[in-house]
């Protein structure tokens, strides 16, 4: 009996040692259970139509990595809740569910790099970002890390193809080490529905930004965060600010690894959110949509850390006019939504002067007394509220002026410009609203507006791809429409050689996350002697503000917002 008894306490002692013996056995149980489940739900066209049907299994296999992280099926629990989880947006056709599917398979190169699953998910990655979300910049990191660290893998060949494909988005090669680059502030609005969030930066940086779902078994809201690369805390940084706006509950910032910044942004809900990047100075912006409960702190101006040391939003907002205090006037006419408030922008300001015509003529000059001129018009024709983004030679950066119009719930933006060309030959009127565009000339536009390269531009376009569901596409396009139609008409009354150069569709930065109908109005060439004049003329500016008046009239006559005369 004795050796029978040594025999069983040394398999005994081989248990508790070696517990992974049982472990994989309950894993496998496990994974196997999540399969089944996901074959089930594949089989039914009736099942794959309700979310939390995709939810439960994609918890299914997140489970078999988060129970038994070491374990050989762990990788596999994981790319398969990423497979799952591009099912579901294969049916909800919701951006957050590829950008959390993308997520999950960077996640199974990240964690299990070891994996013969790690390439695979990063091409699935890399595709998600091409195909879906029209970011070809990360998909070209994700497509470049697989045939870069996985030669040998059997997605070398697809991976290498993506990159080559791709090779004009490859973030610039790194030159000698330098310092890494700073993240100076952070700054956000609140307004009904979304929130934007502005992250400043001493120069540009790759990003990349996942979003984790809510896990309320662990209190646990919904988080975007955003990794920036090559990139340090400044000093002044705080690690956590609180925003409690109904929508967002507070941003944080750290460290995951030297040289990576990690900023994530606790959510209360969000239907979608964008990230794009603006130049000169470098940060990025984030919107975020939802639906949260509007809470008395939602209507505070901007917040920066650390505090901005120019005009921020609120000073925009709070400081009226010497010569007309802003005023709400709403009639009785409008009770059921009509035109209530109007944003009027006036290009460049401060600091950036604008084109500067043949006499020495600033365009920043020239758009501001055109933005007085039609903002004065716009009160007294619709008895509506009016606000300025800028009432004097102030800089204000772009990303803030359509968050002005949108922070005030503003039914219109109206952006005005000069135009500016290198033939100084070039005249006539335009009127621009937000979308890709394959003409070069309004590229060209774009580009000067912008203050950035054309190649920038371009990469621009395909961020609007996801940007254009709430850029009011078609009552942007009636819209500009209807004022290059009165600004030709009416100006072509007065002045001789007026020149009709159509409605046409450009990237402009000022027009990106406007929540509203938005247009840029170029109202003539500031590089060309003749309309340099005109441009300075007080007789012009009427005009051209009572020409703008006109186009708005009929725009909103045409879709009932306010009453014929």
């Amino acid at each position: 009996m004795m050796p029978l008894i040594r025999l069983l306490s040394l398999i005994f002692a081989l248990f508790l040692i070696i517990p992974g013996a049982v472990v994989a056995g309950d894993a496998e149980t496990d994974y196997q259970k999540a399969r089944e489940s996901y074959r089930r739900l594949l089989g039914s066209t009736k099942k794959q139509l309700y979310r939390e049907n995709w939810e439960r299994v994609i918890d299914r296999f997140l489970a078999v990595k988060e129970t038994y992280p070491r374990n050989d099926l762990a990788p596999s629990g994981l790319y398969m809740a990423g497979k799952a989880c591009r099912g579901l947006y294969g049916v909800s056709r919701i951006a957050p569910d590829a950008r959390r599917a993308a997520g999950l398979f960077d996640a199974v190169a990240d964690t299990y790099p070891a994996s013969s699953l790690a390439d695979d998910a990063l091409v699935l990655a890399g595709e998600i970002y091409q195909e879906t979300l029209k970011e070809p910049r990360q998909a070209y990191l994700r497509f470049a890390r697989a045939a870069d660290r996985f030669p040998e893998g059997d997605m070398a060949g697809k991976a290498l193809k993506k990159k080559k494909e791709l090779a004009r988005y490859a973030p610039p090669a790194p030159a000698a080490p330098k310092q890494a680059g700073r993240l100076r502030g952070v700054r956000f609005w609140s307004n009904p529905g979304y929130t934007r969030v502005v992250l400043d930066l001493s120069q540009e940086a790759n990003y990349s930004s996942n979003v984790l779902p809510a896990k309320p078994e662990r209190g646990d809201p919904p988080k975007i965060f955003l990794d920036l690369h090559g990139i340090a805390p400044g000093e002044a940084l705080p690690q956590a600010m609180s925003v409690d706006d109904g929508l967002l509950r507070r941003i944080r910032t750290g460290q995951p690894e030297r040289g990576t910044v990690r900023v994530v942004l606790d959510l209360v809900s969000m239907n979608d959110y964008k990230v794009f990047p603006l130049q000169d100075p470098y940060r990025l912006v984030i919107d975020i949509g939802g639906e949260g409960q509007r809470q008395a702190q939602a209507t505070h101006p901007e917040i920066s850390y650390p505090p901005p040391s120019s005009d921020g939003i609120d000073r925009i907002l709070d400081q009226s006019p010497r010569e007309r205090p802003l005023k709400i006037k709403l009639p009785a006419t409008q009770s059921h939504g009509g035109l209530r408030r109007i944003v009027v922008d006036a290009g460049h300001g401060g600091k950036d002067p604008g084109a500067v015509g043949p006499s020495g003529t600033y365009e920043k000059d020239v758009t501001l007394a055109l933005a007085k001129e039609l903002a004065k018009r716009l009160e007294k024709e619709f008895g509506c509220e009016v606000i300025l983004t800028r009432d004097r030679d102030v800089f204000l950066p772009l990303e803030e002026r359509t968050a002005i119009a949108n922070k005030v719930d503003a039914d219109l933006f109206i952006s005005v410009h000069a135009n500016a060309n290198r033939n100084r030959k070039a005249y006539g009127v335009e009127t621009f609203y937000l979308n890709f565009s394959k003409n070069d000339k309004a590229a060209a536009v774009a580009a000067r507006e912008n203050g950035t390269s054309l190649k920038q531009v371009g990469d621009l376009e395909l961020i609007l791809f996801d940007l254009m569901a709430n850029a009011k596409i078609n009552e942007s396009s009636r819209l500009a429409s209807e004022i290059q139609r009165a600004l030709v008409n009416d100006l072509g009354k007065e002045y001789k050689e007026i020149r009709d150069l159509g409605v046409k569709q450009g990237p402009f930065y000022v027009l990106l996350g406007a929540t509203m109908p938005s247009v840029l109005v170029e109202a003539a060439f500031i590089s060309n002697k003749r309309e340099e004049k005109r441009l300075t003329d007080r007789r012009f500016q009427q005009k051209t503000g009572s020409a703008i008046v006109r186009g708005i009239r009929n725009y909103a006559t045409a879709l009932k917002l306010i009453a014929a005369k």
